[in-house]
């Protein structure tokens, strides 16, 4: 790469900014991160249980808005949208790259038997869960909803944060648990000391996806 790269975040929610802020700034810190944020992607799609035809084209019309204004590439923050990506892959020529398909990965490499699934909207939880399930066939994969989760990351207590994701850790035993969507991802390290169980989260992996992507 010759110039500093634009890369397009579509977030769901104001709280996933920072953590991939502070991700690409690892990963690749030379990139300029242009935010676009659609504040009821989430609780749209989570009032709904799944994903409407308006919804998936909310998506595209705001990855449309980012190509079409120069992104080197995009990233959906919201992983609900995650199945947007094959669409979004037909119709432009920038890459685009899916929230948590890297976190997947990673999770196939250590090949636990026990994961939960932590998230902080309920559409959000079993969305995730399907999809580590279906790479983890032989796997136990559990669904938990983290109440207070939601609250604790948009107001940035980190504290609040890693208790709820702690206590809904606690529900059984894991030998490694999932954080579900980016807003999660602050609580990542403490979490791991409180609970004593590994942590997957999308963010750090994601902006390195997209780093590979844009070097090779």
């Amino acid at each position: 790469m010759t110039e500093s790269p634009l890369i397009a975040v579509v977030h769901s929610a104001p709280a996933s900014i920072g953590p991939i802020t502070a991700a690409f700034a690892t990963e690749l810190p030379d990139a300029k991160l242009w935010n676009l944020v659609d504040d009821r992607l989430g609780p749209d799609a989570d009032a709904l249980g799944e994903l409407s035809p308006q919804l998936r084209d909310r998506m595209l019309n705001l990855i449309r808005h980012a190509v079409t204004g120069g992104a080197s590439a995009v990233v959906m923050a919201c992983s609900m949208y995650g199945e947007v990506r094959a669409i979004a892959e037909k119709v432009f020529a920038t890459p685009v790259f899916s929230s948590d398909s890297d976190m997947l990965d990673e999770i196939v490499r250590q090949a636990p038997r026990r994961v939960a699934v932590l998230a902080s909207l309920r559409t959000a939880t079993s969305d995730t869960t399907a999809r580590v399930a279906a790479v983890l066939p032989d796997a136990d994969v559990v669904a938990v909803y983290c109440e207070g989760a939601a609250q604790a990351a948009a107001s940035g207590d980190l504290t609040g944060l890693v208790g709820a994701l702690a206590a809904g850790a606690g529900t059984g035993e894991f030998d490694l648990l999932c954080l579900a969507q980016y807003s999660l991802s602050p609580a990542a390290e403490e979490l791991v000391t409180k609970t004593g169980v590994p942590v997957v989260s999308p963010t750090r992996l994601a902006a390195r996806a997209v780093a590979a992507r844009l070097r090779a």
